[in-house]
């Protein structure tokens, strides 16, 4: 019972990665339609700006938050340069441009940093917590309270603030947004700020773990996009569900399923996304469609 609760608890950390970045490509949907399947390569391409300044000198800390800033800048930068000028009602263009984005920042990546896996420092220290049997490294801990504070921070800047008012107001219907003289190219770059940012806090908090490499959150992405899939993309927070129950479906399925250990958990979460997909197609909190022309 003890290993059950270990390997669930284990499971839940890691699904709070995957609903960050899940929680990012809801916020992009949201706002343009388009499925950003680069959002882990902006994630890890932050990751190494924050891990080139922590080289150049700057403090851990400094290096992180500087990261997350230049992450913002970037993902405003591809909205108003690049995504903005596609219609949003084409959705072969939009998913195009996703796959295109995503081989784009891979190979800028591998070509400024290289391929070969970095050692990314825990920025949470090395102590270990134990309770009844558990046990949690200060990594986890460290890293779940940073998620869960990203996610904390954005579910108040959309519902509490008029900054997420107008966000939503302009996401949800262009043209009335006009009216009330909001610009929509500009608000929903704000919205790729935002979610760039918080897919920069999955990347650091994985980074430490998994090492820092070009494809150190291909699996994670995977598992972000079952996430959505699962919880509704267009709920924000069925994402953040769907996130927390595939990392511990994964992490349950990689210990006590024959043959589905290490990456190969993976299949569970496609098995997790078929059975949505012919039941349930908008997931468990979501609605049909969010896409307006």
């Amino acid at each position: 019972m003890i290993e059950f609760l270990q390997i669930s608890l284990d499971g839940l950390m890691t699904g709070l990665v995957y609903a960050a970045l899940a929680l990012a490509i809801s916020v992009v949907f949201q706002g343009t339609g388009m499925l950003n399947l680069a959002q882990g390569e902006m994630a890890v391409l932050a990751t190494y700006i924050a891990y080139s300044a922590m080289i150049a000198g700057w403090p851990l800390w400094l290096s992180i938050v500087f990261a997350i800033a230049a992450s913002g800048v970037i993902g405003a930068a591809i909205y108003l340069l690049v995504v903005r000028w596609v219609d949003r009602r084409n959705q072969t263009a939009l998913t195009t441009l996703g796959v295109t984005l995503l081989l784009g920042i891979n190979a800028i990546v591998s070509m400024i940093w290289g391929t070969d896996p970095r050692n990314f420092p825990n920025p949470f220290g090395t102590w270990v917590v134990e309770f009844a049997g558990l046990r949690l490294t200060s990594q986890q801990i460290g890293g779940a309270a940073l998620v869960l504070a990203a996610m904390g921070l954005m579910a108040l800047l959309f519902t509490r603030t008029m900054f997420g008012l107008r966000l939503r107001a302009v996401a949800q219907n262009q043209s009335s947004a006009a009216l009330l003289g909001l610009s929509a190219g500009l608000w929903l770059a704000a919205g790729w700020v935002v979610a760039s940012a918080v897919g920069t806090v999955a990347g650091v908090v994985a980074a430490p773990t998994v090492g820092l490499s070009p494809a150190m959150l291909t699996v994670a992405l995977l598992m972000a996009l079952a996430a959505t899939n699962l919880g509704g993309i267009n709920s924000r927070i069925g994402v953040v569900i769907g996130g927390l129950l595939i990392g511990l479906l994964s992490a349950i399925g990689g210990r006590y399923v024959p043959g589905l250990g290490g990456d190969l958990n993976v299949l569970l979460a496609f098995a997790v996304v078929i059975g949505v997909v012919m039941f349930k197609p908008a997931g468990l909190f979501g609605h049909e469609s969010t896409v307006r022309a």
